[in-house]
């Protein structure tokens, strides 16, 4: 089952490609998306190892959005791992100036189930205008998972916790 893979520019963007390579190895077919200030944080040829596919890191005349989450597209899932503050942000706006906002806003048009993992600083995890928009997120069925407040941080959850949510928004 084919599912993509949003990243975004934080520091967990670290964490991403072993989330990735546990995908592919229980089944899923991972197609990887990159936001510009996630490749400052990781290389897009990790992602490409750990998914065995070339990384979208912008979106082309090919229209990799549409076929991808689109009505009809192929992959039945988004999940946005990690997600910034200024991504869901963006994403409570309707804003998709991002390669990876753009993908949000096609599987939300075509009714595909979206999945959000947040990593930022916990300041900014409490921050009521991105609580707001986590609140207006989930009232829309955006699902999210985690995060952990560990050491004034507001940490990507664990591997484990984010392949059980995909699972469950998949029926499997």
């Amino acid at each position: 089952m084919k599912i993509v893979v949003g990243v975004c520019g934080s520091v967990a963007a670290v964490r991403t490609p072993e989330l990735v390579r546990e995908l592919v190895r229980q089944g899923f077919d991972v197609e990887c998306v990159m936001s510009p200030e996630a490749q400052g944080i990781i290389h897009p040829n990790v992602l490409h190892w750990a998914s065995d596919k070339p990384v979208i890191t912008e979106l082309s005349g090919a229209v990799e959005h549409v076929k991808l989450l689109g009505v009809g597209g192929s992959a039945k899932l988004l999940l946005i791992c990690p997600a910034t503050s200024n991504t869901i942000s963006k994403i409570a706006c309707g804003i998709d100036d991002t390669t990876v906002t753009t993908m949000v806003a096609t599987a939300l048009g075509a009714k595909k189930p979206v999945i959000i993992v947040p990593a930022m600083h916990v300041s900014m995890f409490r921050n009521p205008f991105v609580a707001e928009n986590i609140k207006k997120l989930k009232k829309a069925g955006i699902r999210f998972v985690g995060p952990r407040i560990e050491e004034d941080k507001a940490k990507i959850a664990e591997e484990e916790d984010i392949i059980a949510e995909v699972k469950r928004a998949l029926g499997k």
